[in-house]
């Protein structure tokens, strides 16, 4: 017997329902630009880290307001106008861990749109001192440090004459600091610079100098420069300490 397409119908107890042509390609087309959309984002989007960072203020975002925000150090106030800040997180008063900052060299002036280029330069011979207040709760300086450990390793424990009324101290290959130069200076007020540079990789870069110091209310400066810059190290220095000081509220 015969069974027509009515019959198998009415046997399923369905309907028949009639669908365009174009809607199984339309729904592929969909999936793949789907698809697509993610591979872009998951390749050219940003990061976990820098969402985060976006969310956290952690991002590099300078800005040409001198608006100032109260930042508590380790319960230290210093009173820091945004156009040092590096990080929109630095432009928040409350409590904070540190307080990382910019400038450019000689006159330590802060940044304005017009600089952002100087701000942004990482060539050897750029003028941008990245500054940093921070919490210090360490048990030696970073002057005892050198005192006490990284000097026995060094070529001449006494050190030789170096540029610009530094005493400067090399180290043998093999050591731990064998790419890395040392410098000191006695201060007007009897303490010890010490300060370290270290080479790169890349001679287009040029190479890093970094001091450590600590304030007298036990809050940690780090600040770094290209060596470029070391000739007129006594000037910035003092400028920098200056800067500072002027962050803190007059009673």
């Amino acid at each position: 017997m015969k069974i027509d397409q009515r019959d198998a119908d009415a046997a399923l107890g369905g309907e028949v329902h009639a669908h365009s042509s174009w809607m199984l390609p339309f729904f592929v087309l969909l999936i793949a630009g789907a698809i697509g959309v993610g591979v872009y984002v998951f390749l050219a989007g940003p990061t976990v880290e820098e969402v985060q960072g976006n969310i956290q203020g952690n991002t590099y975002s300078p800005t040409a307001d001198s608006d100032t925000a109260d930042l508590q150090i380790d319960g230290v106030l210093f009173r820091v106008p945004g156009n040092f800040t590096k990080y929109r997180r630095s432009r928040s008063s409350g409590e904070h861990e540190d307080a990382p900052m910019q400038a450019l060299l000689p006159g330590l002036s802060p940044w304005t749109p017009g600089t952002a280029a100087q701000f942004s330069s990482n060539a050897a011979d750029a003028k941008i001192i990245h500054f940093t207040l921070a919490i210090d709760r360490a048990n030696l300086t970073y002057q005892d440090k050198f005192e006490r450990g990284i000097r026995l390793n060094a070529l001449d424990f006494a050190g030789e004459a170096g540029p610009f009324g530094l005493t400067t101290f090399k180290f043998g290959a093999g050591t731990e600091y064998a790419n890395t130069e040392w410098f000191t200076a006695a201060l007007a007020d009897g303490s010890l610079l010490v300060m370290r540079c270290d080479a790169s990789s890349n001679p287009e870069f040029g190479s890093n100098c970094m001091r450590v110091t600590r304030l007298r209310d036990n809050i940690s400066l780090t600040y770094k420069f290209k060596r470029s810059q070391l000739a007129n190290w006594k000037k910035s220095d003092e400028k920098l300490l200056a800067l500072i000081e002027s962050f803190r509220p007059r009673k």
